[in-house]
């Protein structure tokens, strides 16, 4: 059986049962699947939710399952990997970080054999308000699409897939937000060409698929060799409906939306609530025509809440892994890089590393900018502070760092677009905060009980049940 969201659900319930959810009122995609997304965060809960009863954006019943918070968890992710849930820290990223260099090419499979094509709507039938498209916040500006694009480069067919948000603004009419990476680059190309760039918005699939459209990649990388490392199998692929083999898909998802994204026709899209918390504004954005939606029989529309745990570990632990790789290249002593998801976007970043000389610590610091344009505030500690446990983290701040000495600002980087605090669109500055001991004087140990006895001691022998 191929790995798809099924066999992902299905492991789900094996192993984590306590984390699946499932949901049978009837349910409306506008706000009320977020709002009970929200309530269970109120009270610490991220389990994976399965509604079984959604209206579309007619407000009659859509047909369509939906599933969400499939990232809500490292947990998940770590499972999401053939993981044990016990090993979500640096173990899963290390995972990833194995398995996207392993590559391997995707396999083409006829349509009667693609799962995504046991129904098809075309031309007028191609209706997005059939389906159960989410309005996540309360000012978004329409019901959006937050999931994979994939697309091949125009000039030489290799695949990129990423994250994107699209805009429903009509039965076949969508605007697409993207930032100047690989997918924005496909555009800009096709459209000096007076050209159209065929796309795919995939709405459901393992989540190895997902984890793979995050990674840090050369342009010429083709990703569904990478998506096939994760799941540590062929990626099955299959013709698009409107544009054939100039367009493959994955065969096993769930809901493809196919369309084009039209040169030189831009229109309003946004605001929408994004992955910092905040309202993205609004934009003149490219048009997209909606040309063909297929999906498999009793389908799984999948959707991520942004701006909340689901959309921040998704991305983090495939750019941890990224991160990782690149600074064991310049600083062999690092020991751990973490993308903190609580409160911080990913705008912040933990790298633990075992210092061989004095400013090394700094070093690994300035050797993250490069590689991730988001990160604004990076905070290096020592091999004895895990990166993964915010406590040991701000204690190594409280208790190893004098500002004027160990904090440094850089001005005027290249950041994040959707950085609510920047007033220069792109543009921010970065600090480095050097939470190491100091190499050129004695420094204070840290206290411990001893392991002998922490070993020897068990609590049941002790309190009463």
């Amino acid at each position: 059986m191929p790995k798809d969201l099924r066999y992902f659900l299905e492991k789900i319930k094996q192993e984590m049962p306590e984390d699946l959810l499932t949901i049978r009122r009837e349910v409306d995609p506008k706000f009320e699947i977020t709002a009970i997304q929200q309530k269970l965060e109120d009270e610490n809960r991220w389990p994976m939710l399965l509604f079984e009863n959604v209206k579309n954006l007619y407000g009659q019943p859509s047909g369509f399952r939906l599933a969400t918070n499939m990232f809500a968890t490292r947990q998940k992710a770590a499972l999401a990997l053939d993981l044990p849930k016990e090993k979500w820290q640096m173990e899963t990223s290390m995972e990833y970080t194995r398995r996207s260099g392993q590559l391997i090419k995707p396999v083409v499979v006829d349509k009667a054999q693609a799962p995504c094509k046991e129904v098809i709507w075309t031309g007028e039938q191609a209706d997005m308000y059939k389906l159960p498209v989410v309005t996540h916040h309360e000012m978004d500006g329409l019901p959006y699409l937050p999931d994979v694009v994939v697309a091949a480069d125009p000039d030489n067919g290799v695949y990129n897939a990423s994250h994107h948000r699209m805009i429903i603004a009509g039965k076949q009419d969508s605007r697409i937000w993207m930032s100047p990476r690989h997918l924005w680059n496909y555009f800009m190309r096709a459209q000096e060409k007076d050209q159209p760039l065929p796309i795919a918005h995939v709405l459901g699939h393992h989540p190895a698929f997902y984890l793979g459209a995050e990674c840090i990649l050369p342009m010429q990388t083709n990703e569904y060799e990478v998506i096939g490392g994760l799941l540590q199998e062929p990626l099955r692929l299959t013709p698009s409906e409107t544009f054939g083999d100039r367009l493959l898909v994955p065969a096993d998802a769930e809901v493809i939306v196919e369309g084009e994204i039209l040169p030189n026709q831009r229109e309003p899209e946004g605001p929408f609530g994004e992955f910092t918390g905040y309202y993205g504004p609004q934009r003149w954005s490219p048009v997209v025509r909606i040309t063909a939606i297929t999906f498999r029989k009793n389908p799984i529309y999948m959707n991520i809440l942004c701006g909340h745990p689901d959309t921040w570990l998704v991305g983090g632990i495939a750019k941890e892994a990224c991160l990782y790789e690149e600074l064991k290249r310049v600083i062999p002593g690092i020991k751990g890089v973490h993308l903190p998801t609580t409160g911080t976007c990913r705008f912040h970043c933990y790298v633990s590393v075992k210092q061989r000389f004095n400013g090394e610590a700094k070093m690994a610091g300035l050797a993250v900018l490069p590689h991730h344009d988001i990160v604004k505030h990076i905070i290096v500690v020592d091999e004895d502070i895990d990166p993964f446990n915010e406590k040991e983290v701000l204690w190594s701040i409280a208790t190893r760092v004098q500002a004027d000495k160990d904090v440094t600002i850089i001005p005027n980087c290249r950041g994040g677009l959707l950085d609510p605090s920047s007033t220069v669109e792109g543009i921010g500055a970065k600090m480095i905060i050097d939470a190491t001991r100091p190499m050129d004087r004695p420094f204070e140990e840290k206290i411990a009980v001893p392991k002998e006895a922490l070993d020897r001691v068990q609590l049941k022998d002790y309190l009463e049940v």
